[in-house]
This record gives C-alpha cells, sequence and structure tokens, in this order.
C-alpha cells in the first residue's frame, strides 16, 4: 500500500491475471490449511495475521447479515441494527438463496445473538 496525500490506495485484484482452475486449486489449498490448524486460537490468530481489523469486521457482518435474514429480520432493520445498505443485503441475500449452502452451514455454527 502507498499513500497520496493523506489518502491510501489499496492494489486490486485482477482475477484474470490467473488461470480459474488455478484459484480453485489455491482455494482449495487456503480452506484445507484453515481446516488443518486445529483450534479456535489457531485460526483466530492466523485470521488476525491475515487480515486487518476492517476485513474481518467485513467478513462478519455478511456473516451477522445472513443471520439476521434467516431471522427474519426485514432490509430496514438490518440496515438501522447493521449500519449497512441494501446493497450489501441484497447480496448475502442472493448467497444465502443461490449459493452452495455455506451460509447455513456457517449460522449453525454460530453461538451467538444478534
Amino acid at each position: 500500500m502507498c499513500s497520496m496525500g493523506a489518502r491510501k490506495i489499496m492494489a486490486r485484484y485482477n482475477e484474470k491475471q490467473i488461470p480459474y482452475a488455478v484459484q480453485e486449486q489455491l482455494v482449495n489449498a487456503f480452506c484445507k490449511m484453515l481446516a488443518d490448524l486445529k483450534t479456535p486460537l489457531a485460526v483466530h490468530d492466523f485470521l488476525k495475521d491475515l487480515l486487518n481489523r476492517q476485513e474481518r469486521m467485513m467478513l462478519i457482518r455478511r456473516l451477522l447479515i445472513a443471520k439476521l435474514l434467516t431471522d427474519g429480520f426485514t432490509y430496514r432493520a438490518i440496515c438501522d441494527k447493521m449500519k449497512c445498505g441494501n446493497s450489501t443485503i441484497a447480496r448475502v441475500e442472493r448467497w444465502l438463496r443461490f449459493g452452495r449452502g455455506g451460509y447455513e452451514k456457517a449460522l449453525k455454527l454460530l453461538k451467538i445473538k444478534v
């Protein structure tokens, strides 16, 4: 990351630079590595090293939005509670409806009340 005055610019990733098959191999290897970490503390430490606070909170916020959607909250209530836009909620709802079931599996493991 370089800075231009007071504003910081983050490099953007272009997924076309890596072939899709290679991307899938990398994702699979990453997922296996996460599963092999064994303990919540090991995963916690890894994610704290890998992601900055904002990146971690963006992932967590999506999960919480999914929980609120599955609990029957309206877009308006979720917007008010999570301080997010309708487009973010709609994106999460699309993944809930048309994804691979990952949110549902994760939400079964989520032991917090939003």
